[in-house]
């Protein structure tokens, strides 16, 4: 079947066995794990770090684990039982027995010394390994074994590497990287990276080519030997949801939802992989089971494919206590793949990401506030916006996105004098639509400085430590009044003691038939790190009042996440309980009652039926919207609406 990735219903259960895992094998009692997961796809580990089959290349280590595992009779009994075989690859490192024999494959840090770590020596994207021994080893792979897709673990370019202690490295400084990038750029290599760094733009730019000239290079050598074979990062898209022993707080409890969004807004098949274990060193114990939960509702009612990842084999896994929650939401889409998959976002405004695994305050502020406030919303790349349509979008935001590429800024300055109204926040692009004139200056001494916006729900807001002092056109509408710091202590001196300035809260400029609005500082990235309903408040006055978007619901709880599809011949809404985020943990959501949406429906009749919970759930037609409740709600509800 040809192509056969594109609007399959995914339900991967990805193993990552250790080299052990091979041993003793229960075949069968592997195969009836599988199945207790209602799993059409899995993820089994092939090669690169290690050959879990007879490999014949003297450079690509065998397993010593092997005796009574045949990979190749494995994947075979898989497609018996209707499930897809993923490869999984890693040729991130070798073992140093290989280095000892080819150092030029290795990654090199600034002191020229290779990244060893537990035995396996880092390898560089430019060295003979990464470059064109691969190529070997997935040849030999594929002749010997009908996978279905492969997917090659830490294959990204993000211009340092990380080991598995978490600590960062970088960029390489061997002998081949350092000669290429001095002939495109005339620099040498810069030994740390910084976002105001020119080199480290330039390197950046630079690995950047050097990793799409492999990605394309494997792409035509996989399609040589295998067309129908489904490559990650071409075919389809992994991005995980996974927690980190010791992460930088907030947790970010829309990881999954916003993955899919974002992959989906890029044009790709969405696999968000629901990672089953706490970090890096503690593989082997299960994330809080109401979060991976929570995970894969927010991924599957986002139109994206289920995904879990765990440690080893499912029938010896020791920590089973995600099972249950995994097994019933992967059972569930199951038995309504019909109306789950093959379904498109109906929503009108799209939030630009700079990439997928980079974590922005103001897109996360953002993602937050239009998720509590119920406005329905895409994600894409700024990368992806040249390729893809914006004529079903009213309304673009771009949270901090100075950076963009010509196309895109020309692309969306036309969609904007074609009627869309584009939000941006912090240091713009440079587009004529926003108004600006001359100059902008960054003030980062904005701490105690707030913004006086009488017309808005509230009068006063804070501004945070930035500020973009800029002048704009006299057409442009100035809304709010920027207050310069006041003295905060002791009590008695807080009062201001300067006139409130010129610069504004927020603009609005007229450009063609649409609008390009701004926000000289960082309220979402103060709402995401925070939390405090005062931004969110902001947000809503700019986004409903000045922009015009509507919200999904007027009376949900903010905990309840709402999205809106539609498929041939019906449409779906899904509510997603996000009430167990407590503080720092996730818990079973709390029931809540009688929750809402509004959606457009032109018709007179409709027909409502709950899919977790038959007959839990009323409608109502009225002035060309239906209004669809569910008296009862736990983790989820999905509704799917038939005319």
């Amino acid at each position: 079947m040809a192509n056969w990735w594109n609007g399959y219903p995914w339900r991967v259960v990805q193993t990552n066995f250790r080299e052990i895992d091979t041993k003793d094998f229960d075949e069968e009692g592997f195969l009836e794990s599988l199945r207790a997961f209602s799993c059409n796809a899995v993820m089994l580990n092939a090669a690169g770090l290690i050959a879990s089959y007879p490999t014949d290349l003297a450079d690509h280590t065998r397993s010593a684990y092997l005796d009574g595992f045949d990979l190749k009779h494995l994947v075979d009994r898989c497609h018996e039982n209707g499930i897809k075989v993923i490869a999984r690859t890693d040729f991130s490192k070798i073992p140093v027995s290989v280095y000892e024999r080819h150092p030029d494959w290795a990654f090199r840090n600034a002191d020229g010394t290779p990244l060893i770590y537990n035995g396996y020596v880092q390898t560089c994207l430019l060295g003979g390994y990464q470059g064109g021994y691969m190529d070997e080893i997935l040849k030999e792979m594929l002749e010997k074994i009908p996978f279905d897709g492969i997917y090659c673990n830490m294959g990204t370019a993000t211009g340092y590497v990380v080991d598995y202690s978490m600590k960062r490295h970088g960029p390489c400084q061997c002998e081949a990287c350092r000669t290429a990038f001095r002939a495109q750029s005339g620099m040498d290599i810069p030994k740390e990276l910084s976002r105001t760094d020119k080199a480290s733009f330039v390197y950046f730019r630079f690995q950047q080519g050097v990793a799409g000239a492999q990605k394309k290079r494997v792409t035509t050598l996989l399609r040589s030997i295998a067309p129908d074979l489904a490559y990650c990062s071409v075919d389809y898209v992994r991005q995980e949801a996974n927690s980190e022993f010791g992460r930088e707080l907030p947790h970010w409890q829309y990881q999954a939802a916003s993955a899919a969004r974002a992959i989906r807004g890029t044009g790709a098949e969405a696999d968000v992989a629901n990672v089953d274990f706490m970090g890096f060193a503690y593989r082997h114990v299960a994330a809080d089971p109401a979060l991976q939960e929570l995970r894969l509702w927010q991924t599957l009612s986002n139109f994206g494919g289920l995904d879990y990842y765990m440690m080893g084999r499912p029938d010896t896994k020791e920590d089973r206590s995600a099972f249950g929650r995994v097994q019933k939401v992967f059972r569930y889409a199951a038995d309504h793949e019909d109306v789950l998959y093959g379904v498109t976002s109906a929503a009108d405004v799209l939030l630009v990401r700079d990439s997928y695994v980079i974590p922005v305050p103001e897109e996360r502020g953002f993602v937050r506030a239009l998720t509590e406030s119920h406005i329905l919303f895409d994600e894409t790349l700024a990368g992806s916006l040249a390729k893809i349509s914006l004529n079903r979008y009213k309304m673009i935001i771009l949270p901090e996105k100075a950076r963009l590429a010509p196309p895109a800024m020309e692309k969306l300055a036309e969609w904007v004098r074609n009627g869309g109204i584009l939000l941006a926040t912090g240091q713009l692009p440079a587009l004529p639509v926003f108004g600006v004139r001359g100059e902008s200056v960054r003030n980062d001494e904005a701490l105690g400085a707030m913004l006086r916006l009488p017309e808005a729900d509230r009068p006063l807001f804070m501004c945070g430590r930035t500020y973009w002092e800029r002048e704009y056109e006299e057409t442009a509408e100035r809304f709010g009044t920027y207050l310069k710091p006041e003295r905060f202590g002791p009590p008695e001196l807080c009062y201001a003691t300067e006139e409130p300035t010129a610069f504004p809260a927020v603009v609005r400029n007229a450009a063609g038939e649409g609008f390009g609005v701004s926000i000289p500082w960082y309220p979402a990235s103060n709402y995401y790190t925070d939390g405090f309903d005062n931004w969110r408040i902001f947000l809503q006055y700019v986004l409903c009042d000045l922009c015009g978007c509507k919200k999904a619901s007027e009376s949900a709880s903010p905990m309840v996440e709402l999205t809106h599809g539609r498929g041939d011949g019906f449409e779906t809404v899904h509510f997603i309980n996000g009430s167990g985020h407590f503080g720092n943990s996730f818990f079973d959501p709390v029931v809540l009652c009688d929750q809402s949406a509004v959606i457009p429906w032109p018709d007179e009749t409709a027909e409502c039926e709950n899919l977790d919970e038959p007959g839990n759930v009323l409608w109502e037609i009225r002035d060309g919207s239906l209004t669809v409740t569910v008296p009862r709600l736990s983790a989820h509800a999905g509704i799917v609406i038939r005319r």
